[in-house]
């Protein structure tokens, strides 16, 4: 803590500095200053936290100083020195909230103890401050997620008997009691190479900056995430299409939704029809959340609006004839004639415009099951097991749009293609594998996804068909390639641990010589004194 003396008899100065164990009391740093004038010069850069101050002193006295530094920093706290019994000194110091007024000529235990109350009431203070930021970040920290229990119950059951008396706290649910209101949602899709698999995290981060994003926050909406993970946003006022409509309202909340997500987030995002009143919200859901759906047809660039949309949605059944057709088009080799028939199946189903998004899916879905039961047949992968295929279908899931997952579907068709066009089976991709494997596996958050993406396979085709190619499973393979690697740098005795487990890939030296041993059969440092010198 710091104290500053302030007095213009330098006795009294010195006295005061040499003769009290500060340190004792709390006081890290002690300064003098001759008068108020050099007194708030040194203030200000310096920043007391106590300041014991002589009253009549000349060129600035203590009480204008004083003053002139509240301005600057109220919480500086105050122990006036005077040898006048000035009733006008008292009120001015009790105006300025001193702590204590001491008479001249000075009494050191006074002061002491002056001084040693004042360090305890800074302690307080400061204890109470910290309290209150805790309490306070405490309080901003659950708003996020007290605002999104309103939107699931505003989008659900807006005539639930918790929800208008919570409401009336403004300050708390921003939205007002009185419509009109617009929804927008949006599901989000990411990679789970360059983001955690698991919502949850993505979503708490994404909730709090909306909700201490500035000009977000200016259109008071309210947002959360619904429970099939899409996000939603409640907005007062009604947002429509045209820009009478102040669809630029819409259009910057977009970019800086964008924004907030972040680059390895694909968000599409569908704007319902605004609604007259609360209980009114779930019909706006609805719309928005078709929108959205709308969105997987296109490119999802853009907003869209409800009065946006012409075209009719119509079921997509499945076709099993279709389906039997095309299992006989893979077996008999036609890769050109399975593609086509891939390519039709999105027309179809950009046709359709089907609302209900998992029954698209489990179209192109069926079609995956019968290129694996082929990949297998024709010994280009290993017998899929039920996980994986359960794995296949996250993947499934994950694409944002139809155009990602037709190619994601033809991209299982490549292993195909390289045997129809007579390169011996599979080496073509096998080596663009292992070649990225050789130039990635020290990269930071290499994973076998990573690979997949680079072969333009899904995580699940990409072993299966490692395996059955190499007769090793790629994990196996990388293991082989680190654990060479490591043998080849543990040579350079010059070389530190750390370094050669950094050159293969491990940020943390006690886990690659686990590693290692588990591998090898003894540590790093072992197999280095084992080696001839």
């Amino acid at each position: 803590m710091k104290l500053l003396i302030v007095d213009d008899e330098e006795r009294t100065r010195e006295l005061l500095r040499k003769y009290i164990p500060w340190d004792v009391l709390g006081i890290d740093e002690v300064q003098t200053a001759r008068n108020g004038q050099v007194a708030l010069e040194l203030a200000s850069e310096w920043g007391p936290d106590i300041v014991l101050c002589d009253v009549r002193m000349p060129k600035m006295n203590g009480i204008e100083f004083a003053q002139r530094l509240r301005e600057t920093d109220a919480a500086c706290t105050f122990i006036f020195l005077s040898g006048f019994s000035d009733k006008e000194y008292l009120k001015s110091a009790i105006h300025l909230k001193a702590l204590n007024y001491i008479e001249k000529p000075v009494n050191l235990e006074e002061v002491r103890s002056a001084v040693q109350l004042a360090v305890q009431v800074k302690l307080d203070e400061r204890k109470k401050q910290s309290e209150d930021r805790r309490l306070q970040a405490g309080v901003d920290r659950s708003l996020p997620f007290l605002r999104q229990e309103m939107v699931r119950k505003l989008i659900a059951n807006p005539t639930s008997s918790h929800v208008r008396p919570a409401l009336e706290n403004e300050a708390t649910f921003l939205l007002p009691l009185k419509g009109p209101y617009t929804v927008v949602a949006a599901p989000l899709y990411w990679d789970s190479v360059e983001l955690p698999e698991d919502p949850t995290s993505i979503q708490e981060g994404i909730l709090y900056s909306l909700s201490t994003h500035s000009r977000i926050g200016k259109h008071r909406l309210i947002s959360g995430f619904d429970s099939r993970n899409w996000l939603v946003l409640i907005l007062p006022g009604a947002y429509g299409s045209t820009y009478r409509q102040q669809r630029e309202i819409i259009e910057e909340l977009y970019v800086d939704l964008r924004k907030t997500a972040g680059e390895f987030i694909d968000l599409r995002v569908g704007v319902g029809e605004p609604v007259a009143t609360l209980e009114e919200i779930p019909y706006s859901y609805r719309t928005a959340v078709n929108m959205s759906i709308v969105q997987y047809y296109g490119d999802g660039c853009k907003p869209l609006f409800h009065s946006e949309v012409t075209v009719g949605h119509s079921p997509m059944e499945t076709k099993w004839e279709e389906i039997r057709s095309f299992r006989d088009v893979l077996r008999k080799g036609d890769i050109e004639e399975a593609k086509r028939t891939i390519h039709l199946l999105t027309e179809r189903a950009r046709k359709h415009c089907d609302l209900d998004i998992l029954k698209l899916k489990d179209n192109f879905f069926q079609f995956l099951l019968v290129i694996l039961e082929v990949a297998v047949q024709q010994g280009i992968t290993e017998q899929s097991e039920d996980a994986e295929r359960k794995y296949i279908w996250k993947e499934v899931d994950r694409n944002p749009s139809l155009d990602r997952l037709e190619a994601y579907v033809l991209s299982f068709l490549q292993p195909f293609s390289e045997r129809t066009h007579g390169e011996e089976q599979g080496s073509v991709k096998i080596r663009e594998i292992v070649r990225y494997i050789h130039a990635h596996f020290q990269d930071k958050g290499f994973t076998i996804q990573a690979i997949a993406n680079h072969v333009n396979l899904s995580e699940t085709y990409l072993c299966s068909y490692f395996k059955k190619q190499r007769g090793e499973t790629i994990k196996e393979f990388i293991t082989l390639t680190r654990t060479e690697k490591a043998k080849e740098l543990l040579r350079d005795r010059n070389m530190k641990l750390f370094e050669v487990a950094v050159r293969v890939g491990f940020n943390d030296a006690n886990y690659f010589t686990t590693f290692f041993k588990r591998y090898v059969g003894c540590t790093p440092s072992e197999y280095r004194e084992r080696m001839p010198r």
